[in-house]
């Protein structure tokens, strides 16, 4: 379904048949987006793409399945990134074939992606918020093969997976109360960062101060990260518009409670903030034990054949 026009094709704009046949010689895909506010209203996902001819901006609309939630429409959107293949048909032996040869080659680029990057990609379609969900459906679809394939969180997807422990526990009413917003970085103005975490040696910090307007709460990494060198990462906010001493309060508790389950989460989820390197080194030691563990020892005896001869 056609979504978006460049500047070759404006006049095209309300006739739907032209312009699909626009699209048909002309759209050069390169990625997939999802365009949302809550993952349970979310209808469609798009291809994002330019014009052949002036680079202009092209964007492709799939509509998915209708009254799908949950791991149906986590399916829904995977079967559609992996499998759509708009103005292009399949042919045996050759696969994604049409009148624009550089959209067919990306196709092709796309049919023999990996399992592991093909969860990649799909995962950094979903907001901070639902990256968790969409992470433990993914592991739960498509088991990681190996010891070094890990889906990262982002800094913004982290301090989600905070919240949510938070209230799952039930330590985070009293706040909820007052709050006015909780905003992972993603969302923020002027921000939008999506750093994934691929090192673990940083310290989560609830910074609580009066702003212009109430009380808030920033919360950083402190540390090493990643592998880019910087040492500070913001990675969400949570604002009260009350600037009475009880909300302080409430505030100062509520940065003890995210200290606490941020602790606990990261620990207990230590693989996925394994830099690189020693979760190859991690992989090959566990090559060489399986490989040692299937080697008879020479000490061991080695039963001999009827008769008692070799």
């Amino acid at each position: 379904m056609v979504f978006s026009y460049c500047k070759c094709s404006y006049h095209l704009a309300g006739n739907e048949n032209a312009a699909a046949n626009f699209y048909n010689t002309h759209f050069v895909p390169d990625g997939w987006e999802l365009v949302y506010s809550k993952l349970s209203e979310c209808r469609s996902i798009h291809l994002k793409g330019r014009c052949k001819d002036c680079y202009g901006d092209l964007n492709e609309m799939i509509p998915l399945p209708e009254g799908l939630s949950g791991d149906a429409l986590f399916q829904a959107i995977y079967d559609a990134m992996w499998s759509a293949h708009p103005y292009d048909a399949i042919l045996e032996h050759i696969g994604c074939h049409g009148p624009c040869e550089e959209r067919s080659a990306f196709y092709r680029r796309r049919d023999k992606t990996s399992q592991f990057r093909r969860n990649a990609k799909f995962l950094e379609l979903f907001h901070d918020y639902d990256r968790e969900a969409a992470r433990l459906w993914l592991e739960k679809t498509f088991p990681p093969q190996k010891h070094t394939e890990v889906l990262r969180d982002t800094g913004g997807s982290l301090f989600s997976s905070v919240i949510r422990m938070a209230k799952e526990a039930g330590e985070f009413g009293r706040a909820e109360a007052i709050l006015d917003y909780i905003l992972p970085c993603e969302h923020e103005d002027g921000i939008h960062e999506k750093v994934k975490l691929t090192a673990y040696e940083f310290d989560f910090q609830p910074y609580i101060n009066y702003g212009c307007e109430g009380i808030y709460i920033d919360c950083y990494l402190m540390g090493k990260f990643d592998e880019s060198g910087r040492f500070r990462l913001h990675v969400g906010t949570l604002k009260t518009l009350r600037r009475d001493a009880e909300a302080a309060k409430i505030m100062g508790e509520l940065c003890g409670v995210l200290l606490h389950y941020e602790n606990k989460y990261v620990n207990g989820n230590l693989h996925r903030y394994t830099p690189e390197k020693e979760l190859e080194q991690e992989y090959q030691r566990q090559l060489e034990r399986e490989k040692n563990e299937s080697v008879p020892l020479l000490s061991e005896k080695i039963p001999l054949p009827e008769g008692g001869e070799i």
